[in-house]
């Protein structure tokens, strides 16, 4: 149990810092994910938090990690590492179910992983951070009563140095699509035979006796049966998506709303936009 207990408490902390230092050197990252969130549930209202809810979710994650792997205040931080996961387990599931944003952006642009193996993450991670507050009391800490308070003054400073360069700056670390140096029209190209999106379509009909309406799928919505039934509406729904080349969502519109895109990034000359 004893090396379970470390397993436990190395993987979680190292998770947290990773994930904590990648949204930190990019804010604008985590504020573009809040909001995407925010729309996809309906309370876009709150978009103007995005930014501030971006920085303190990096510095809780940075923070709890660094508590958790050093043992430093392991008591709160193995709380507040369960209560976190407690949190986001249930809306990752609900994430992956719904699928209203492609990524769940846990690891910003650094690392982009699916809906679902976010769930089936954070199903490991809660299990971590459960195992980390049961024992939290057999772990020795690896330091001492006073430089405890200089090495979270450290994170601190460290931290908010990072966020700040970040926020003037291009990211110490860029990991995002248009970082320095990329060429733009090769990283919009899809490859051949790169995988495609497979859609479902869902109709919906109206019963003409009982003015129920119902949901049919492809196989067996009733189109033949123009007596009983008649034609309200269909959805399609992504069930599998396909190849997402890095550079998906790039355009460039004139005063008139019209995509130019291709006169800029095709033109044989030098381009320079400010």
């Amino acid at each position: 149990m004893k090396i379970i207990k470390q397993i436990a408490r190395i993987l979680l902390g190292v998770t947290f810092i990773f994930s904590g230092f990648v949204k930190g050197i990019d804010p604008w990252g985590s504020t573009y994910k809040f909001t995407d969130y925010f729309n996809a549930m309906g309370i876009d209202w709150l978009v103007w938090a995005a930014f501030p809810l971006g920085i303190v979710l990096a510095f809780a994650e940075f923070a709890i990690g660094v508590g958790i792997l050093f043992n430093v205040f392991l008591r709160f931080f193995s709380w507040l590492g369960l209560l976190f996961m407690a949190f986001f387990l249930p809306l990752t599931l609900w994430v992956a179910l719904e699928n209203p944003v492609t990524d769940c952006g846990c690891f910003g642009d650094a690392l982009v992983i699916s809906n679902w193996e976010t769930f089936y993450k954070n199903i490991v991670l809660t299990a971590f951070a459960i195992i980390i507050l049961i024992y939290r009391n057999d772990m020795p800490c690896l330091v001492g009563k006073k430089p405890r308070f200089v090495l979270g003054s450290l994170v601190i400073i460290v931290y908010a140095g990072l966020v700040f360069w970040s926020y003037n700056h291009l990211p110490i670390f860029d990991f995002r699509p248009f970082k320095a140096g990329t060429n733009i029209p090769d990283a919009m190209k899809i490859p051949e035979g790169a995988p495609k999106d497979i859609y479902e379509n869902v109709f919906y009909y109206k019963n003409k006796k009982t003015g129920e309406v119902q949901k049919f799928d492809e196989q067996n919505y009733p189109w033949q049966d123009t007596l009983n039934w008649a034609y309200e509406n269909m959805e399609s729904k992504l069930v599998q998506q396909g190849y997402v080349p890095p550079i998906h969502d790039f355009t460039i519109t004139s005063a008139e709303g019209e995509n130019v895109i291709d006169f800029f990034i095709y033109d044989k000359n030098y381009v320079f936009m400010l």
